[in-house]
């Protein structure tokens, strides 16, 4: 899988494509300023909601409102001022500094694979139950797995005053992953699921050869032990 990866890779190198993060925490942003605007100036008359016209939403792209499959992707999933502020900021560290570790193309492919299998999954939902919506909560979560992954032991101010290592908060992310899977609705399910392809593409083999050697080494204590 490694080498399809590079492969993949390779073949963006004659294309000059720049760090994305940055744009998308700037979007989402926006997107955040510009319905709780749009909120304020419809107060007292019919009330519009800007965000509910950028989700993810398979009926109405079958009615043509294609732009959905892009722009769900910066709507922000915090509808409080302080949390969404702390939630981009938080997007912003972890995806630059994945971009810094792993280069542009190679964060875009990450990236992509995710949203192309969520985009997938709503339409999978849509085709199978007859309602399809996707949701970015755990596309973003699966940017901080895979920083874990790199960084396990970098630290994070949990509730702004309990230092916690990253591989520890990852370890939160993937219960809530869980959580999901096991207890969450249909659309929720198969968005959990479909957010952990890029994570299984990038570091499942890495997975599987640590599995692999603790396997062994466990075996060998036996025998010793034996």
């Amino acid at each position: 899988m490694r080498k399809w990866l590079n492969a993949l890779e390779r073949r963006l190198y004659k294309y000059n494509i720049p760090p994305i993060m940055k744009y998308i925490v700037f979007a989402m942003g926006g997107v955040f300023i510009l319905d709780l605007m749009l909120a304020m100036t419809t107060a007292y008359t019919r009330q519009v909601s800007l965000i509910s016209y950028l989700v993810l939403d398979i009926p109405s792209v079958l009615r043509g409102q294609v732009w959905r499959l892009i722009t769900w992707l910066v709507v922000p999933n915090q509808d409080n001022l302080l949390w969404t502020l702390v939630s981009l900021y938080f997007y912003y560290i972890i995806g630059t500094t994945l971009e810094s570790r792993w280069g542009a193309r190679r964060f875009l492919i990450y990236y992509v694979i995710g949203a192309a299998a969520n985009i997938a999954g709503a339409f999978l939902c849509y085709a199978l139950y007859g309602y399809g919506y996707g949701t970015n909560t755990y596309l973003y979560y699966s940017l901080f797995i895979a920083f874990a992954a790199l960084y396990p032991d970098a630290q994070f101010m949990l509730f702004f005053f309990l230092p916690v290592k990253a591989i520890w908060l990852a370890a939160l992310d993937l219960l809530y992953f869980l959580m999901a899977i096991v207890a969450g609705g249909h659309a929720m399910r198969i968005a959990a699921i479909a957010s952990l392809v890029n994570v299984a593409l990038f570091f499942g083999e890495d997975l599987y050869q640590l599995a692999r050697r603790k396997y062994f080494q466990w075996q060998r204590k036996r025998q010793f032990r034996g």
